[in-house]
């Protein structure tokens, strides 16, 4: 597999795992998009449209990306597994975490954040995220804004279910907060 190979060369040439990161995650072709890229295209087009942001924008993280889950050690099944895509975009990021500041009143109103199945509160794990430079939308308080995001990506899953089981997306602040993210996968393939 290219991706593992390329994982190999990097740490042979000494690179740091945010190098390797930074080749695998933004350079290198995207495992599930082989020989379908008018699909990828037609994809990354319709986020950008609704977004308003730039193309480049659009990455693909995960076992989509790779072929392999370096977190959960199993292989990307086509029509079984996620499409996990990354925004990665100052503006969008900025844009969802002012209007949850709004909606919480400046966080004084944390009744509309949900809480895990073992009861811990999504507002706890929404600040450890966005202290890393990433927004995620599952955490964010029960709203129009939110509903909003689902039924988007919902219906776009509907067009690729032949490829994936849904298409899910988060965004983060800039290219190095989503670089750091992607090398934790760098540091797992090396446990492998």
């Amino acid at each position: 597999m290219i991706y593992n190979d390329g994982i190999k060369i990097g740490l042979h040439d000494g690179l740091n795992k945010n190098a390797i990161a930074r080749k695998i995650y933004l350079s290198y072709p995207t495992f599930v998009f082989k020989d379908l890229y008018e699909r990828e295209f037609k994809l990354f087009d319709n986020i950008c449209e609704q977004f308003q942001i730039p193309l480049k924008a659009v990455q693909v993280a995960g076992s989509s990306k790779t072929g392999f889950s370096y977190s959960k050690q199993k292989e990307f099944i086509k029509g079984k597994s996620d499409l996990d895509i990354a925004i990665v975009d100052q503006n969008l990021f900025l844009y969802y975490i002012e209007s949850v500041f709004e909606l919480t009143k400046s966080f004084s109103d944390l009744s509309k954040f949900g809480r895990t199945d073992d009861g811990t509160s999504h507002f706890e794990l929404y600040k450890t995220s966005i202290l890393k430079g990433f927004f995620r939308p599952d955490l964010m308080p029960r709203s129009d804004i939110r509903r909003d995001w689902f039924n988007f990506f919902n219906k776009l899953s509907q067009g690729y279910i032949d490829l994936f089981s849904n298409i899910n997306a988060g965004v983060y602040l800039n290219e190095y907060y989503f670089i750091t993210k992607q090398s934790q996968n760098i540091e797992l393939y090396k446990k492998l």
